[in-house]
């Protein structure tokens, strides 16, 4: 645990949306690309050559492959864009990106993936959905997670 580390200080505790053995994934708050998750390794490493086999196949044979059927079946994207950068965080995650050829909707909130076929970014960083629209999507893709 690095104390300066905003994810081992459990941050964005408010937007999980389940626990594994070696990671956790929540809900990012910039909803502009509907369902967007981050999948935040629990223990603190940097970089992807840092994960441990264990954590290593969790990842790529488990969690990414639960949370993707996840959305597929809730919001059925086109396309998924995986990110790793760590440049605002220098704690390991994954941003996990579904995208859309055509706009999709939530609770009356219309999603339209402005970027497709191109570069997720740049995205507007301000973009807010309502903390109920928040929350009940975040309840929607919890409860499909844990079938």
């Amino acid at each position: 645990m690095s104390e300066e580390c905003e994810f081992c200080r459990e941050k964005f505790a408010d937007t999980v949306l389940k626990e594994y053995r070696h990671w956790q994934v929540q809900l990012f708050l910039n909803q502009y690309y509907l369902g967007r998750t981050l999948i935040k390794l629990k223990r603190h490493a940097v970089d992807l050559n840092e994960l441990e086999e264990e954590e290593r196949q969790e990842l790529f044979d488990k969690v990414l492959p639960e949370v993707e059927e996840a959305l597929d079946q809730l919001f059925e994207p086109d396309l998924y864009n995986q990110a790793t950068l760590g440049n605002d965080c220098r704690h390991f995650h994954l941003h996990l990106i579904p995208r859309y050829s055509e706009e999709r909707s939530f609770q009356g909130v219309v999603f339209r993936d402005e970027n497709w076929n191109s570069h997720y970014k740049p995205y507007p960083e301000d973009h807010k959905i309502s903390q109920k629209t928040f929350d009940n999507l975040k309840k929607k893709m919890s409860n499909r997670l844990d079938q």
